[in-house]
């Protein structure tokens, strides 16, 4: 089994989380950021995440690779989100974007280890709406919504409750808290920065940091 993935991408990262879970074992492929073929010659498309089964099948939606890992497991669990977390996510998108875009090709991740990687995701990455220097100079202000949508996070997970989430909440959540790291200006709630580095060594997915 073949997962295709940026380091960086929270859908990546999901399926990665689920993978960890479930311990299985699963062939992980970094490809660089401006690799137009590879994917393209697997499902007709540039897109990760990709997965591509023990019998050959290609799979390219993160939650369907989900769904197909927790059948592999024989799980109960399932891979539909709940409306709570996906309404989390809603907002915590663009935060997210604004956080990320201007730092993750500069943090030594795989898919930006050469020139013409860094060059394509900041062609593609930066507009308008969200030039690197001001958003690297706007971290205060964006750093307050993120600390908010982490002690939100904490709600959703349900950290002060002995109630467990779905294991794909779970995976939602942690796939996109793990880039707010890339920010060392922002405070993160005790409890939720130990859930995700925990959740960060049992899963062997490593925080943007």
């Amino acid at each position: 089994m073949k997962l295709y993935i940026y380091e960086h991408c929270p859908f990546s990262a999901r399926v990665r989380f689920i993978a960890g879970m479930l311990n299985l074992a699963v062939d992980v492929v970094t490809l660089d950021y401006d690799d137009d073929q590879t994917t393209t010659d697997i499902i007709g498309s540039k897109q990760v995440p990709v997965f591509v089964t023990g019998d050959g099948e290609a799979i390219a939606e993160s939650l369907d690779i989900i769904n197909h890992l927790l059948t592999l497991a024989d799980s109960a669990e399932t891979s539909k989100p709940s409306d709570a977390v996906l309404e989390w996510q809603r907002a915590a998108f663009s935060p997210l974007q604004q956080i990320g875009y201007p730092r993750w090709s500069s943090m030594g991740l795989k898919e930006f280890t050469t020139d013409s990687s860094r060059k394509a995701w900041r062609s593609k990455k930066e507009t308008e709406a969200l030039k690197f220097a001001t958003l690297l100079a706007d971290t205060p202000m964006i750093a307050k919504e993120v600390e908010a949508l982490i002690r939100q996070a904490g709600e959703v997970l349900n950290l002060n409750s002995d109630k467990r989430v779905k294991l794909v909440d779970e995976a939602i959540v942690f796939s996109i808290l793990r880039g707010f790291f890339s920010a060392p200006e922002i405070n993160w709630s005790p409890a939720i920065k130990e859930w995700m580095e925990s959740a960060s060594k049992q899963t062997n997915v490593k925080l943007l940091k």
